[in-house]
C-alpha cells in the first residue's frame, strides 16, 4: 500500500506540470486578443476593398495575407488541441485510479485494516480529487482558448471564401459594362451630379485610412523611418568615399547612385516595406508610398541612361504619376474613368508623335540604336492604349483597366525595380571596396567579376519577381502554376520505369547546384584560405581536387535520389559500371586513377616545368583524365595522366626553381688557363641573376683538336629566364675574351700529300 501510494504521488506531481501553461500557451493568450482586433480591422478594410471589385493582383495579395493569418491561428489551434488531449488523458488516468483507490478503501474497511492505512488511502483520494479539480479547470480554460482561436479561423475562412468567389468571377467581369459610356448623356450627367459628394466621401475615407494606419503601425513606421535615415547616412558616407576614389581613378560606374543619397535610400526603404509590414496597408497608404518613390526612382534611373533617353524617361514618369492619381481616384468610379480615358488619349498622342519623329530622324540616320530598339515596344503600347481607350469609353472599365493600367502598372514596377537594382549594385561595389571585404584576396584580384556576378543574380531575381507580378496582375498566375505542375508531373512509363519532367529537372538542378557549390568553395579556398596557410607543395591542389570530387559525388547521389532512384540498389549500378570498365573503359579509369595518384603524391603540380618524353614545357592544368602542358614554343599538348605515372618524367621545379646554366668555350693553344678561369668567374659574378650560393664554377675540361676547352657553370633561381640568362652570359664572355685578347680558334686540319 505504501509503495503504491508513493507511485500515485509521483504521477500526481507529473500531472501538476500540466497545470503550468508554458511559454507557448502564454504567448497564445497574449497574442489572441491582438489578432482578434487585427482581424476585425482587416475584415472591415477587406469588405471595403472587395466592394470595389478589385483586380486579380489585389485579390492575390488579400489571399496571401489572410492565408498567413489563418496559418498562424491553425497553429494555435493545434497547440491547444495537443494540450487539451494531454489533460484529457491525465483525467482519464485519474478516474481509473480513483475507482481503484475507492475500492481499496472499501476493502480496507471491510477487513478492519488499521486506521493509519485508511487515513493514507483517504489522503491519496483527497490529493487525486484536488488534482482532478485543477486539471478540469485547466482543460476548460484550454478549450475556451481553443474555441476562440477556432472562431478567428472561421472568420479568416469566410473572408478567404469571399475572395475566392471574386477570383472565380474576375474573368467573367471583363466583358461586363461596369462604367458609364460616353454617349449615354443621361447616366453621365447623373453621375457628374453625384461626383462632388463621392469625392468628399472618398477623401474622408482616405484620411481615415491614413489615420488608422499611423495609429496602428506606430512602431513599424518608426522602424521604417529609422531604416531610411540609416540608409541615407550610409549613402552620404559612400558618396564621400566614392569622390575620394574618383580622384585616384578607382571608382566604379555603379557608384554614381550615391550622387543621389536621399533618393537611393528612399527607393530601398520602399522596396523592403513588403517585409516590414505583416499586413497589406490600405489603398490610400499604398498610393501615397507609390507617389513618394516615383521621383526618387526617376532620379536614380536617369544616372545610368543615355542622354537621348532622359526626356522620354520623364514623360513616362508623368504617365506613371497620372496612373497613380487615377488609382487613388478610382474610389470614385466616374472620376477614375475620366482620368483613365485622358491617360490613354494622351498616351496615344505622345506615342504617335514620338514614332513619327523617330521615323523622320531614322531617314536621316540620326536615330540611336536604343531608340530603334524601343520602337517595336512603343507600337505595341500604342495599340494597347487605343484598345483600352475604346473599351473604356464604351463603359467596359474592367477590360480597359486590365489593358491600359496593366501596361502602366507593370512599367512603373519595372522602373522602381530597376532603380533598386542600380542602388544595390552601388552598395555591392562600395562594400567590396571597404573593410572587411576589401582585404580578401578574391576581392582584390576579382572585384569586377564579383560585381558582375552580383549584378546578374540581382537582375535574375528582379526579373523573376516582376514576371510573377505581371502574371498575377493579368490573372494568369493560377493558370501558369497549374500548367507548370501538370507539365512537371507528367510521367513517362516504360515497364517498371517511371520518370517525369519534374524528376529530370530536379536531377539537373541538384547536379548543377553541386557543381556550382564545388566551384564556389574551391574559389574561396584558393583565393583566401590557402594563401593564409602554410601548406606543403601541391597540398592545396590535392585538397581542392578531393573536395571537388566529393561534392560532385554527393550531388550526383542526391540528384539520383531526386530522380527517384533507389540508392539501396546502387550496388547494381556499381556492378554494371564494373562490367563496362572491364570491356571498354580501362584506359579512362586508368587515367582517372593515375590522376588521383598524381594529386595525392604531389610530385607534379600546376606551374611545374616538366619533360615528358619529347614534350617539354609548363603544366597548365591537371584534369581528371589528362593534363595540359604548354610547350616552350607555345603549343598546348594534352598528356594522359597514365603517361605521367608509367613513363619517366623530368620535373625541373619539383623541390625548387634552381637551374644550372652551362656555357662552353674553346680558346687557342697558348692561352694561360688560370687567366681564362678568372675571366669565366668574373663574367658569371657580374651577371645580376647568377646566384652566389651555389657559387659559379669555371672548369678546364681538357685539350681539344683545335682549342683548349673550358666551361662555365652558374646557377639561377629564375627557371623561366634560364635561356635568356645563358645567352647573356655567352655574349658577356665573348666580349671579355675580346678585351683580354684571347682568340677563339677555328677548327684546324693538317693535310699532307704524299707522292704515289
Amino acid at each position: 500500500m505504501a509503495r503504491r501510494a508513493d507511485d500515485i504521488g509521483k504521477q500526481l506531481r507529473d500531472f501538476e506540470a500540466l497545470l503550468v501553461p508554458g511559454q507557448a500557451i502564454e504567448a497564445i493568450e497574449k497574442r489572441l486578443p491582438e489578432i482578434a482586433v487585427q482581424i476585425t480591422s482587416q475584415t472591415q478594410a477587406a469588405d471595403r476593398l472587395l466592394d470595389e471589385q478589385p483586380g486579380a493582383p489585389t485579390l492575390d495579395g488579400l489571399t496571401a495575407q489572410w492565408q498567413t493569418t489563418r496559418a498562424e491561428l491553425v497553429g494555435y489551434v493545434t497547440v491547444l488541441a495537443g494540450r487539451a488531449t494531454a489533460i484529457e488523458k491525465a483525467l482519464a488516468h485519474l478516474t481509473a485510479q480513483q475507482k481503484t483507490w475507492t475500492q481499496a478503501r472499501a476493502d480496507a474497511q471491510a477487513s478492519r485494516a488499521p486506521a493509519q492505512v485508511v487515513e493514507r488511502i483517504d489522503s491519496v483520494l483527497a490529493d487525486m480529487a484536488g488534482s482532478r479539480t485543477r486539471l478540469q479547470a485547466q482543460r476548460a480554460a484550454t478549450l475556451v482558448l481553443q474555441d476562440r482561436a477556432a472562431q478567428e479561423v472561421t472568420r479568416c475562412e469566410a473572408v478567404l471564401e469571399r475572395v475566392a468567389a471574386l477570383q472565380r468571377g474576375v474573368a467573367g467581369r471583363l466583358l461586363e459594362r461596369d462604367g458609364v459610356p460616353l454617349w449615354e448623356i443621361g447616366q453621365l450627367a447623373s453621375a457628374v451630379t453625384e461626383l462632388p459628394d463621392r469625392i468628399r466621401n472618398a477623401a474622408a475615407a482616405g484620411r481615415t485610412q491614413l489615420r488608422e494606419f499611423v495609429q496602428g503601425q506606430r512602431r513599424v513606421i518608426a522602424a521604417q523611418v529609422a531604416l531610411f535615415l540609416g540608409l541615407a547616412l550610409l549613402m552620404g558616407a559612400a558618396r564621400r568615399r566614392a569622390a575620394q576614389w574618383a580622384q585616384s581613378g578607382e571608382t566604379a560606374a555603379s557608384m554614381r547612385v550615391f550622387d543621389r543619397p536621399i533618393s537611393s535610400a528612399l527607393v530601398l526603404t520602399v522596396l523592403v516595406s513588403g517585409w516590414i509590414y505583416l499586413t497589406t496597408p490600405a489603398r490610400a497608404v499604398v498610393a501615397l508610398g507609390q507617389v513618394l518613390v516615383l521621383v526618387p526612382a526617376l532620379k536614380v534611373t536617369r544616372l545610368s541612361l543615355d542622354p537621348t533617353l532622359v526626356r522620354p524617361l520623364y514623360v513616362v514618369g508623368a504617365f506613371f504619376l497620372a496612373e497613380l492619381v487615377r488609382h487613388f481616384a478610382s474610389t470614385v468610379p466616374l472620376l477614375g474613368q475620366q482620368v483613365f480615358l485622358l491617360e490613354m488619349l494622351a498616351g496615344m498622342v505622345v506615342l504617335t508623335w514620338w514614332l513619327a519623329s523617330r521615323r523622320r530622324r531614322g531617314a536621316a540616320d540620326t536615330i540611336t540604336s536604343r531608340e530603334r530598339a524601343l520602337r517595336p515596344a512603343a507600337r505595341v503600347v500604342l495599340v494597347t492604349f487605343a484598345a483600352a481607350f475604346v473599351v473604356g469609353a464604351a463603359g467596359n472599365m474592367s477590360l480597359g483597366l486590365l489593358l491600359g493600367s496593366g501596361v502602366l502598372g507593370n512599367g512603373y514596377l519595372a522602373l522602381v525595380l530597376y532603380a533598386g537594382i542600380r542602388v544595390a549594385d552601388g552598395l555591392v561595389a562600395f562594400a567590396l571596396r571597404v573593410r572587411p571585404l576589401c582585404v580578401l584576396g578574391m576581392v582584390q584580384r576579382h572585384r569586377p567579376l564579383l560585381e558582375r556576378r552580383a549584378h546578374g543574380l540581382l537582375r535574375g531575381l528582379t526579373i523573376a519577381g516582376w514576371a510573377v507580378f505581371a502574371l498575377k496582375y493579368f490573372g494568369l498566375w493560377g493558370a501558369a502554376v497549374e500548367l507548370t505542375e501538370a507539365a512537371l508531373g507528367a510521367h513517362l512509363r516504360r515497364g517498371s520505369l517511371s520518370i517525369s519532367l519534374g524528376d529530370v529537372l530536379e536531377f539537373a538542378v541538384t547536379a548543377g547546384a553541386a557543381i556550382l557549390l564545388s566551384g564556389l568553395v574551391r574559389f574561396v579556398l584558393e583565393e583566401d584560405v590557402y594563401p593564409r596557410l602554410q601548406l606543403g607543395r601541391g597540398l592545396a591542389q590535392a585538397l581542392s581536387s578531393l573536395l571537388h570530387y566529393g561534392l560532385v559525388l554527393v550531388g550526383f547521389l542526391l540528384a539520383l535520389a531526386a530522380l527517384g532512384v533507389d540508392l539501396t540498389k546502387i550496388t547494381i549500378l556499381a556492378g554494371a559500371f564494373g562490367v563496362g570498365i572491364g570491356f571498354g573503359l580501362q584506359t579512362v579509369v586508368n587515367n582517372f586513377v593515375s590522376g588521383l595518384l598524381i594529386v595525392f603524391e604531389r610530385r607534379i603540380k600546376v606551374g611545374d616545368a616538366v619533360q615528358i618524353a619529347d614534350v617539354a614545357g609548363r603544366v597548365e592544368q591537371l584534369g581528371m583524365r589528362a593534363c595540359t602542358v604548354r610547350t616552350w614554343e607555345g603549343a598546348e599538348v594534352i598528356v594522359p595522366n597514365a603517361s605521367l605515372i608509367a613513363e619517366k618524367v623530368t620535373n625541373w621545379t619539383l623541390s625548387d626553381r634552381l637551374r644550372r646554366i652551362d656555357v662552353g668555350v674553346g680558346v687557342a693553344y697558348g692561352t694561360p688557363p688560370e687567366k681564362m678561369l678568372d675571366i669565366l668567374l668574373a663574367v658569371a659574378r657580374a651577371h645580376p641573376l647568377v646566384l652566389p650560393d651555389p657559387a659559379p664554377v669555371a672548369l678546364f675540361l681538357g685539350f681539344g683538336d683545335s682549342a683548349l676547352r673550358f666551361e662555365l657553370r652558374a646557377w639561377i633561381d629564375r627557371f623561366d629566364l634560364w635561356v635568356q640568362t645563358q645567352s647573356e652570359l655567352a655574349v658577356a664572355l665573348y666580349t671579355a675574351l675580346g678585351e683580354a685578347g684571347f682568340e677563339i680558334p677555328l677548327p684546324q686540319h693538317e693535310v699532307r700529300l704524299r707522292r704515289a
